[in-house]
């Protein structure tokens, strides 16, 4: 049984790790392993309660660093609150619709430059339809797509930390 919690464990949060730049949310998989394996354990393995509930505010950081970082890099670069929230939207809409035709260009990282793509060229479209100036809502949109991937480094490295910190837990 303890083979099977660490497989799970390692294999869960790996496939965490792997699935932020497809727009997934990693840092939960990965807090979901840990779940998993402190039950099957019956919390008498590595990861416990204090464990547990360290990497469930690292998770929450996590998972709300693409929104703040997202809308930090949007505003800071001129954008309006409606198109930082329409950035969500069209990275969304942009690894779904753009995803398929640009996996034949980029394989498997085709989702992930939809949803860059899409988050970008909705801001923008949404930013000049306001103000009739595309400089600045090309800046706007730059400053969206900094965010985003600002967010999902930020989301990556936490993951990673979290990786970690179950692996010398569970192997010291």
């Amino acid at each position: 049984m303890e083979i099977f919690a660490d497989v799970l464990l390692f294999a869960g949060m790996g496939l965490g790790l792997l699935s932020i730049p497809f727009g997934f949310p990693g840092a939960a998989i990965a807090f979901t392993s840990a779940v998993a394996y402190a039950f099957l354990t019956r919390f008498n393995g590595a990861i416990g309660w204090t464990l547990l509930v360290m990497f469930a505010v690292l998770t929450l950081i996590a998972e709300t660093a693409d929104n703040w970082f997202t809308a930090v890099g949007a505003r800071r670069h001129g954008a309006s609150k409606a198109a930082m929230w329409l950035s969500l939207a069209g990275g969304l809409l942009g690894a779904i619709i753009l995803g398929a035709p640009l996996a034949f260009v980029a394989g498997p990282l085709g989702p992930i430059a939809g949803s860059f793509a899409g988050a970008f060229a909705i801001v923008v479209a949404y930013e000049y339809s306001q103000r009739k100036n595309l400089r600045e809502a090309l800046r706007a949109g730059w400053g969206t797509f900094l965010g985003r991937m600002a967010g999902m480094a930020l989301k990556a490295v936490i993951t990673l930390a979290m990786i970690v910190t179950a692996a010398f837990a569970r192997f010291t």
